[in-house]
């Protein structure tokens, strides 16, 4: 069985009213507890909208989905990943494995959620809670985040032009090459599993990479993304043939984690208020050699 299960139901009309759990329960191959659970973490939809009532009333008609992710290893999140605040910024070093934004088969136990709670904000404020960029689940690093939505407006439209950051990354096999701009174009759509493509017809992405260490077919390198699309790091270094390690998604060997991590931010007024930069050391589970 699939760790993932999506289910699209419409609870019928002229019924008696029934509460979400119980109709889910009585027409799906899943144990009420495991129903209850994935409704809680905000994998339930009524007619579109997210619900995490169990034991909301359904009354005749609605079109009802849940999604469940099985066998799932959340990380949970500690205050010491907090390395500066300024209200209503927040920066912190996020760890692999982390959702660094809500997910469809949840929204709780992800770190807006979990920083929200950690500090102590109000309602308003935990609602406001964003990401000012992304970074994929399993990559760690510098993750900044805004609560408040005109200033987390203002500093994404001033994120190409003042803000500078790097990655570091471990591929294997280690390329031929210790210095490239790769400027290749990667397409709109995924495939069936989620990849996305260098396409001569996408949008053009560029990347400045450097080999900083080697050791045996392996290789460290320090990334500079210069474009911000999603997946961009990944798919350059996949398409030349020197996957990063753990990046099962586009073809690199396995691994105990994906070795790609956000390692540096400078972000200049006035993105902010004054000019800051960070450096978020590698994490125990950064071993390669």
């Amino acid at each position: 069985m699939s760790n993932f299960q999506d289910f699209s139901l419409i609870f019928p009309d002229q019924v008696e009213a029934t509460r979400l759990d119980q109709f889910l329960a009585e027409n799906l191959p899943l144990p009420k507890t495991r129903i209850s659970q994935a409704i809680k973490n905000g994998g339930a939809y009524v007619n579109r909208k997210r619900r995490h009532d169990t034991g909301l009333l359904l009354k005749g008609g609605e079109k009802i989905r849940i999604v469940i992710l099985n066998d799932e290893k959340l990380i949970p999140f500690s205050g010491k990943q907090i390395i500066w605040q300024q209200p209503p910024f927040f920066l912190i070093h996020k760890k692999t494995g982390q959702y660094a934004q809500e997910a469809l088969h949840r929204s709780r136990g992800t770190l807006p959620e979990e920083l929200s709670r950690h500090l102590k904000l109000t309602p308003s404020e935990a609602e406001n809670l964003r990401p000012v960029h992304r970074l994929d689940r399993d990559t760690s690093g510098l993750m900044l985040f805004c609560s408040d939505p005109g200033q987390l407006q203002q500093i994404q439209s001033l994120w190409h032009s003042h803000v500078k950051k790097s990655y570091l990354a471990v591929v294997s096999p280690g390329p031929d090459w210790e210095k490239k701009r790769i400027r290749l174009p990667i397409g709109k759509r995924r495939d069936r599993l989620g990849r996305y493509h260098v396409d001569k017809n996408g949008k053009a992405c560029d990347t400045e990479a450097e080999v900083i260490q080697r050791e045996g077919d392996k290789a460290l390198l320090k990334l500079t993304p210069h474009t911000g699309r999603t997946h961009q790091l990944r798919i350059h270094l996949s398409h030349l043939e020197c996957p990063i390690l753990g990046d099962n998604r586009y073809g690199g060997e396995k691994h105990p984690r994906l070795m790609l991590h956000a390692h540096s931010l400078c972000v200049l007024v006035p993105a902010l208020s004054e000019n800051h930069e960070w450096i978020a050391d590698t994490e125990e589970d950064w071993q390669w050699q």
